[in-house]
């Protein structure tokens, strides 16, 4: 797994010890609204298997979220970074933070940074979408900061969950 840097914050390979920071955020009813199939917060152990799955797309297709980490601290704050799993209409790069940490710049921070590297190791994608709940005001925002739109008012159900298709093209 590759590792990124900015200014505030490193994207890097999970751990086992990230399971408590993100299990707390797992559990957090204002992000699990947003982030689970349910709609409903995760138990410490399902938590465990979302985040194995995360971990395990880098197995399988050698790219996926990274662990945002906060330089100063050495806290995870969440998950950010490229992903298709099976079922997604084509590559997103998407993120998610524990709450404490919303509205600081961090995912903008973040995402540039998945963007940047995810158009530059995939010289072929031509688009990166954004899959959002239209309920999710703060998503929709952070990808329009991106430069990304919602084309066409282009929809997707995705595993029983209808999503906005935000996207933003390579720049030529």
């Amino acid at each position: 797994m590759t590792t990124l840097e900015t200014k505030r914050l490193i994207l890097r390979p999970w751990q086992q010890s990230d399971l408590d920071d993100f299990a707390a955020m797992m559990a957090d009813p204002d992000v699990a609204r947003y982030i689970t199939l349910d709609q409903q917060p995760q138990s410490r152990a399902l938590a465990w298997r979302t985040l194995a799955g995360v971990v395990g797309h880098w197995t399988l297709k050698g790219f996926g979220m990274w662990a945002v980490e906060v330089k100063d601290t050495g806290t995870v704050i969440g998950r950010i970074g490229p992903h298709e799993p099976e079922g997604w209409p084509q590559l997103e790069v998407g993120w998610s933070l524990a709450r404490p940490y919303w509205g600081q710049g961090y995912a903008l921070e973040a995402a540039r940074a998945s963007m940047a590297w995810t158009f530059a190791h995939f010289p072929d994608l031509q688009r990166i979408i954004h899959l959002i709940v239209p309920e999710n005001a703060p998503s929709i925002a952070l990808a329009e900061r991106l430069g990304s739109r919602w084309h066409n008012e282009e929809t997707v159900e995705v595993l029983g969950i209808t999503a906005r298709v935000y996207s933003q093209s390579r720049a030529v």
